[in-house]
């Protein structure tokens, strides 16, 4: 765990299974599109979303006050830019909310 508090979205044991800050839907979604990706544009995580210019950057700043995404701010040309990345502890979180998931399904299918 890093010093920060974990706030009120985030499980005590990260990585180890649910996690409630990936339980709403773009945030999870985001999340899975920048799990195989160095650096995302914020029009591109918009557009793949589905969503508002609002809600990404809502749910985008949620996920950096927990640490689990890194924001960059630049221009290209005289255009401002923002780009998101996963932090390693967010890689982690986010495979561990996944794996918790797929339990779910398993247990579904084996009952």
């Amino acid at each position: 765990m890093t010093g920060h508090d974990p706030g009120p979205d985030r499980t005590p044991d990260e990585g180890a299974g649910r996690n409630p800050i990936f339980e709403t839907g773009p945030r999870l979604a985001l999340c899975a599109l920048l799990q195989g990706a160095k650096w995302v544009d914020f029009a591109t995580a918009r557009d793949m979303l589905g969503a508002s210019d609002s809600a990404v950057s809502k749910h985008s700043r949620t996920l950096e006050e927990a640490g689990y995404l890194e924001v960059r701010k630049g221009s290209v040309g005289r255009r401002p830019r923002t780009w998101f990345r996963l932090t390693k502890e967010g890689r982690v979180a986010i495979r561990g909310h996944l794996d918790w998931l797929a339990g779910l399904r398993d247990a579904l299918d084996s009952s």
